[in-house]
């Protein structure tokens, strides 16, 4: 468990993951409160929107001038 921690909290796909499943486990949720259910006819949109949030992090490993991670670290 150690060695996924150390992942999620020092890699860039690590915060991209994070992202993308706090993301999904909130649209989840707001589904569970309006529908009274957890269905999974909402699947595809939970995961779009899951991928949409998760975009940012990997864009900024991939910027050269980005210093926190990736191609710009030092």
């Amino acid at each position: 468990m150690t060695s996924i921690g150390n992942w999620l909290a020092t890699t860039p796909l690590g915060s991209a993951a994070k992202v993308f499943l706090g993301v999904l486990l909130a649209a989840v949720l707001l589904t569970w409160t309006s529908e009274g259910q957890i269905s999974f006819d909402h699947w595809q949109t939970w995961i779009i929107g899951a991928i949409a949030i998760a975009v940012p992090p990997i864009i900024n490993w991939l910027n050269p001038a980005d210093v926190r991670y990736g191609k710009g670290k030092s």
